[in-house]
Formats: C-alpha cells, structure tokens, sequence
C-alpha cells in the first residue's frame, strides 16, 4: 500500500518530477559514457602494449633484468620454448636477442635498443608486422643480407628512407667493438611514439652472428596467450618450473637497496647460503622464518630480489604504468559517478522538501487518522528512491545503447593523435565497460535517494497534526 500511494505521489507534479528524472538520466549518460571512454581508451593500450611492445609473459635471466648486459642469456633456449610450446593457454613463443646500440647514418645518430627476432616466430606473437608506414616499407622481404626495420621517429632524426643503410656500433661477447652495416626494408609507426624512438629490429641470426652468441641463447622469451585472464595462472606454473631462489651477497645487495626493514635483511642474513629453493620451498621458508604481517608486507619483494636463474615477468611488471592504470578504472567509475550523484542528489533533497512543505496539511491529517510516523517516514523515503531510480534506469538504458553503438563504431580523435601517441595512446577509441558496472551504479543511486531522502523524511514526521490540520 505504501508503495503504491508513493509511486501516484511521484507524478502528482509531471513537470517537477520529469525535471528531476532527467537531470538524473543525463548524469548518469555522461558519467558512464566518459568511464566508459577512459575504459576503452586503456584496453587499446593495453592491447597494443601486450601484441606489440611486450607481449603477455616474458622471460630472461634474472641478472639481465637487472644489468641488461650482454652476457646474461638463457642457455639452452630452444627447450624452454619447446616446453612452453605444450601449454594450451599459450598462443605463440619467440625468443629474442637485446642489446643497447648506437645506429649511425651519413648525417645523424641514435642511441636505441636493438632487438633480434626471428620474423617467422615473431608475427605470431608480435602485430608490428601490421604498423608499416606505407607501400614501400616490407617485414624483413625483400633484402636478404642484414635487413633492419626502424621506427618513423628514428628514420626523421637519421634522415634516412627505406631502402638506406645505417651502421650499428655493439660489442660482442668477447668485449671486443664492432660495426656492421645493414640495409633499412621497412619504417614502423605504432601508436606509441615512445616505442618507435627506442626500438629497431633486425633478425635474430644476423645479430647472433655479428655479437658472437653461441646457437641455444637468447636474451629474452616473450610468451603471447590466447587469454589475457590466463596470464597470472601460467606465470605461477612457469615460475615454480624455471625460477629458482637463493640467499647470497647479490640478493641481498638487492634486498638493502629495496628498502626492506633491516630486521628483514638480518633474518635473510642469518639463512644465507648457496642453495637454491623452487618458489613453493622458498616461500614455506619464509612463512616459518618470518611473522605473517612481515610475509604479508614483503614476501614479494624477498622473492624478487632473491630471484636466480630464469625470471618469469608478467606485462603488469614489464609496463608497470598500465597495471596502476588498469588498478584505477574501477575506482574512477565510482568517483566519477558519485560526484555527479553527490550533485544530483541536491537537487533530489531540494525537491523533496518541496515536495513535503506543500503537503503538510494531507500528512498532518494522516498521522491525525493513525498512520504510523514509521510509513510516513518510509512513504516519502520510498518517492526519493523511485524517483532517482526511474531517473538512474533510463540514464543507464541510455548510456548502454551509446556505449553499445560506439564500441562498434569507436570515436575517431585524430585530430589529437600526435598527443595521444606521445603517451601511447590510440587515436580510434572503442568505449567498453563491464557489465556488472551498470549493477554497480544502480545501487549507487538507490544509495543516493534514500540519503536525499532522510532529511525531507526527517521534517515530515516531525509535523504536529494539529497545527498542520489548521494551516
């Protein structure tokens, strides 16, 4: 029965009600179209990130991680991508070769890091292949003696094309200076301007053969998923297989420089020795050797720095910016909607106060005939609710058949591409926000009226029938 009178309430004023669904619905269209915009605007970074710049799961040697030197390679190479290979979350594998370089032309030189692929391996796990500038630019065709690939930015600032050689200054495995010239077959352009400045690829045998790098090495393993989802499961599985952990002088050089508390340093002091622990070992170690609040605090980071022979990386630990990022975005949702909420539920306050001073008469006359002040207090309660979520429901209807339409079609912000390129953003965005998020918002507004609602509430049961029966 409440609910009833509550509802035929709402629309005994059409024109005060509609105002206030309306201004609910368009907050909540902007709101959730903007979250939504943000939210597509980072999965094609994030997809871009993962398909061409770092891919889902890396690995290296744990040493090369952290000095980038040369003669950090994983041995034996070819076994680990074999056995990674027979996993059925794994797309596709391709080892690599990394080296810091200096590329010279006749007129300019760039310092980047040059990276050796081998191009059959790496257009499964790699969509570069896909960022050639124009017509003339080919993925490792057409020049069969030490063909490089650059990006865009590199190109301008040598002042080369394709077809043009540059040099590259190294040193071997045996620190001994060389120089070698290779022949430009294709220019790139990502949306990361950041990563085209840094990077040139050539093939892996020809940077094998010029750095002197036995068969069965490679720096670095980059492992592509079919699911994203899988990513976390598999690098646990490949960590338990492949890391090892030790407590010697390195890792805890490594532990005094990562500001971990010097009670933590003295216990791993005390266990220090040369022998090595699979994650499992290592991490019963520390639960026996440690409190659990000191284990919860810093148990990742003792593993890290204790890390020997093969490091697992996930893509939130190679681009630690998009993991903080991809952190955020649920928060943004609330803060972004419940900022305008926060504003609409003013205006939601305004009318039900409104609403309850022009009927003190008809709610003193029905405390008077023996309503209980506890329905009053709900009636009104009730009308704030309905009112904010009729105005929430057609908000979120709408904002899902925009979000809807436009995660087809993307919005096209090209005319700020240079900008979003610079932080490595894609100029065509495809809007996206998870289903459960339109749950999410909808409690948020049910919250909303039933807080606009208290204080209007609050003045209505407190009416005097009396005094308001003679008004």
């Amino acid at each position: 029965m409440i609910l009833e009178i509550a509802w035929k309430n709402i629309w005994r004023s059409k024109l005060r009600s509609l105002v206030v669904i309306v201004a609910i619905a368009i907050g909540l269209l902007g709101g959730v179209t903007a979250v939504a915009f943000m939210n597509g605007l980072l999965i094609g970074r994030i997809d871009d990130a993962l398909e061409i710049e770092v891919s889902s799961i890396q690995l290296h040697n744990a040493d090369f991680m952290e000095n980038s030197e040369l003669k950090y390679l994983i041995d034996n190479v070819d076994d680990y991508i074999v056995d990674i290979e027979k996993d059925s979350s794994v797309k596709a594998v391709s080892k690599r070769l990394v080296i810091e370089t200096m590329l010279s032309s006749n007129r300019a030189a760039a310092g980047l890091s040059l990276i050796g692929v081998d191009p059959e391996k790496e257009t499964q796990v790699s969509r570069l292949y896909e960022k050639m500038l124009d017509s003339n630019s080919t993925y490792f065709v057409g020049v069969k003696n030490r063909p490089i690939i650059i990006g865009e930015k590199v190109a301008k600032k040598l002042k080369v094309h394709v077809r043009s050689k540059l040099a590259i200054n190294a040193v071997d495995v045996n620190g001994v200076s060389v120089r070698s010239v290779f022949r430009i077959v294709g220019i790139f352009r990502t949306q990361n301007g950041g990563f085209d400045e840094m990077n040139a690829f050539v093939r892996f045998k020809d940077l094998q053969k010029i750095l002197g790098i036995e068969d069965g090495k490679a720096h670095e393993v980059a492992i592509i998923l079919h699911k994203m989802l899988e990513t976390e499961t598999l690098k646990n599985t490949l960590q338990e297989k492949y890391t090892r952990y030790r407590v010697n002088d390195k890792s805890l050089l490594r532990v005094l420089n990562d500001s971990i508390p010097e009670r933590v340093y003295s216990k791993l002091l005390s266990i220090k020795s040369d022998k090595e622990y699979s994650k499992i070992e290592f991490e019963s170690m520390l639960k026996n050797s440690f409190s659990e609040k000191t284990n919860e605090l810093y148990t990742k980071q003792v593993l890290t720095a204790c890390e020997t022979g093969i490091k697992v990386s996930e893509w939130k630990q190679l681009s630690p910016e998009l993991a903080m990022q991809t952190s955020w975005i649920d928060f943004v949702l609330y803060i972004f909607v419940g900022i305008i909420l926060a504003a609409l539920g003013f205006g939601i306050v305004n009318t039900m106060l409104m609403v309850v001073l022009e009927r003190i008469r008809e709610i003193g006359m029905l405390i008077a005939i023996g309503m209980n002040r506890r329905r009053v207090f709900s009636m009104i309660v009730l009308e704030s609710v309905m009112l904010s979520l009729v105005g929430g429901i057609v908000g979120l209807f709408l904002a899902w058949s925009l979000v809807s339409f436009l995660s087809i079609n993307g919005i096209d912000m090209s005319m700020f591409s240079d900008g979003l390129r610079a932080l490595g953003y894609p100029s065509m965005v495809y809007p996206y926000i998870e289903a459960d998020n339109y749950i999410k918002v909808t409690l948020m507004v049910v919250i909303t009226g039933i807080l606009a609602a208290i204080y209007p509430a609050l003045h209505a049961v407190r009416i005097n029938p009396s005094i308001a029966i003679r008004e």
